[in-house]
């Protein structure tokens, strides 16, 4: 008897595991996701009363059953995921700022001669601006790819937010950055300038984070039933 309830126990561990792991990647807030447990527990202690084992894992039903339990109370795609989204921007962005100046100089210094990889200011204007459009979608990529992979339901509300703000977090930014290096000389010394770019760095990241921390705010800020369930 002993043996079975040890069983039991086990077993109804590892559906508690399964189901934690399953609204995670719905994006249920960590407080919906101990009291939807809390529940699961409760209930779980009530099944199966003859003393017969029980499934080690949730059926697709059993898995249905539970997204459906969360969805239908508003808890999918609540949870704001900054950790994953603010990464993925920063990446995406710095991949597609940099890419142009890297096929460029490879072009000139490979295909025709070092001395016109040398020579980059003339072409300084349309790199520029490949590099801004390039960063603008690879942030999108990125941020949509990190929370798809996720399983996260709100990626692409998220994503569209982030399209349409992430231009006017980037023109602030700039605008801040602009306004620090015109105020303040950081060329007085080595240790100055690198005191400057610490805070050139630091200004665009913080305005980055807030863009996508404003973003996905947005698309989480009221229930979605709309978009696909990706668990």
């Amino acid at each position: 008897m002993n043996t079975i309830a040890r069983a039991d126990s086990a077993e109804r561990s590892e559906i508690i595991q399964q189901a934690n792991s399953l609204w995670r990647r719905a994006g249920v807030r960590g407080a919906d996701r101990r009291m939807l447990l809390s529940e699961l527990k409760t209930e779980l202690r009530g099944v199966d009363p003859d003393g017969h084992g029980m499934q080690a894992a949730p059926d697709p039903v059993s898995e249905r059953m539970l997204r459906e339990r969360a969805l239908e109370r508003g808890m999918c795609g609540r949870a704001l995921r900054l950790e994953l989204a603010i990464p993925a921007a920063v990446l995406g962005l710095v991949a597609g700022l940099i890419t142009p100046s890297l096929v460029l100089w490879l072009v000139l210094s490979l295909v025709l001669s070092p001395l016109s990889a040398i020579q980059m200011g003339q072409y300084a204007r349309p790199v520029n601006v490949s590099s801004g459009i390039l960063g603008y979608l690879c942030a999108l990529l990125f941020v949509w790819r990190f929370l798809h992979n996720y399983g996260d339901p709100r990626a692409t509300s998220t994503v569209r937010w982030l399209a349409a703000l992430l231009p006017v977090g980037a023109a602030l930014s700039v605008g801040a950055v602009v306004l620090i290096t015109r105020t303040t000389n950081f060329f007085t010394s080595l240790t100055a300038y690198l005191v400057g770019v610490a805070v050139v760095i630091g200004v665009v990241a913080v305005g980055i984070g807030l863009t996508v921390g404003i973003a996905r705010f947005l698309a989480v800020r009221t229930p979605n039933r709309t978009e696909p369930n990706l668990i």
